[in-house]
């Protein structure tokens, strides 16, 4: 059984609150500075909210239409993406977790669902709109994932509060890219997030855990985001069958996997149970 830390240890309190507080001063400055910023590094955003576009003008390389369905592949692979957020509120019912566990699975789960119809939305007819509702859903994906990794490596309380500005602060950023061409506070969600998910893995479970392996949640962005920016090598690497991007929703959806392992692991017992201290 993995070694599991006191729910409050004063020690880790301290390194996440400093961890916590930088990154929301950088995203203060991304916000206040960003669109300065961006147009002194040159990077000029188009409507769909990329620097480029390929000759069919759409941001991505596979633009193939079948069935009547717009970029086809593209729009159907994100599929998976909902099944994994219903696989995962179906694991939840029934289960007694901690609240703030429990609200950040929630989330991320509801996350999941909205990613995939967002995306598919955005795909389908791909727009500067339509990427702010795609940009929406990831948004609430990656606020449960966060909120969930402190409420594993940091404590229940702090999770509870994490979770609604950390929220609110990614659906924001989300949407500063169409309203002010400031891509700067997404960037740091995405990868000043991912940062404290790695800070968070280096540190054991606190008592109450559920048991998410970090590490293959970080292992999934990673490769998530390297079939995103290979999107057109992968695509002519598969003879042209299919795109960087497509296989990349698919591995989105995979963030789900090592989350209801470890809720499986924990109905078998296989985990510490959650003290009756930490359920509120």
């Amino acid at each position: 059984m993995t070694p599991t830390s006191p729910i409050h240890d004063p020690s880790r309190l301290s390194a996440f609150s400093v961890v916590a507080c930088g990154l929301m001063a950088l995203w203060a400055l991304a916000w206040l500075a960003g669109p300065t910023l961006l147009s002194m590094a040159g990077l000029a955003l188009n409507p769909h909210g990329h620097a480029d576009l390929y000759a069919h003008g759409h941001p991505f390389v596979d633009a193939r239409s079948w069935w009547g369905v717009p970029n086809t592949l593209d729009v159907l692979s994100n599929l998976p993406l909902v099944l994994a957020g219903a696989a995962g509120f179906w694991t939840l019912r029934g289960r007694t977790l901690a609240q703030p566990t429990t609200n950040a699975l929630r989330v991320f789960f509801a996350g999941l669902i909205l990613s995939g119809l967002g995306s598919a939305s955005y795909h389908w007819a791909p727009d500067a709109g339509s990427l702010v509702i795609d940009r929406l859903g990831m948004a609430v994906a990656f606020a449960g994932v966060l909120a969930l990794s402190v409420a594993e490596r940091v404590g229940l309380r702090e999770s509870r509060g994490f979770l609604p500005v950390v929220l609110v602060l990614a659906l924001v950023s989300a949407a500063l890219p169409h309203l002010q061409g400031n891509v700067l506070p997404w960037a740091l969600v995405q990868f000043g997030g991912m940062g404290l998910v790695v800070w968070a893995a280096m540190r054991p479970p606190v008592a109450g855990a559920v048991g998410v392996p970090l590490a293959g949640v970080i292992g999934v962005y990673l490769l998530a985001k390297l079939l995103e920016l290979g999107d057109e090598a992968v695509f002519h690497a598969t003879g042209e069958w299919v795109s960087g991007h497509s296989f990349k929703h698919v591995a989105a959806a995979c963030a789900a996997l090592p989350i209801l392992g470890g809720l499986r692991r924990q109905a078998l017992g296989d985990n510490a149970p959650v003290p009756s201290a930490a359920m509120g």
